[in-house]
C-alpha cells in the first residue's frame, strides 16, 4: 500500500499545510457542522474558523512544498525575537 504524503491531501496540488507555530506539516483538519479546525499535530497548535467571524480567523497557511525549510526558519527567527523582547 503507498503511503500518502501530506502533500497529496491539500486542496491546491503542490502546496502542503504548515503549522504557523512551529513549522510542521504533521496537521490534521477537523471539522463540524460549519467550523472547521486545523490542528498540528506536533505542537498542538490549533485555530477555529467561524464563517460568521471572518475577522477572527487564525489560518494555517498552504505553502509550495519547495519552501517548507524556508518557512520553518522564519518561524525560528520569530520566536527567537519575541524572547529577546521579554
Amino acid at each position: 500500500m503507498k503511503k500518502n504524503k501530506p502533500i497529496d491531501n491539500t486542496r491546491m496540488k503542490g502546496y502542503i499545510k504548515i503549522c504557523p507555530n512551529c513549522g510542521s506539516t504533521d496537521v490534521s483538519v477537523e471539522s463540524f457542522n460549519y467550523m472547521v479546525r486545523d490542528i498540528c499535530k506536533e505542537c498542538g497548535y490549533g485555530s477555529i474558523k467561524e464563517s460568521l467571524f471572518i475577522d477572527d480567523l487564525l489560518y494555517f497557511p498552504e505553502i509550495p512544498e519547495a519552501d517548507v525549510e524556508k518557512f520553518r526558519k522564519e518561524v525560528i527567527q520569530k520566536k527567537k525575537k519575541v524572547k529577546n523582547k521579554d
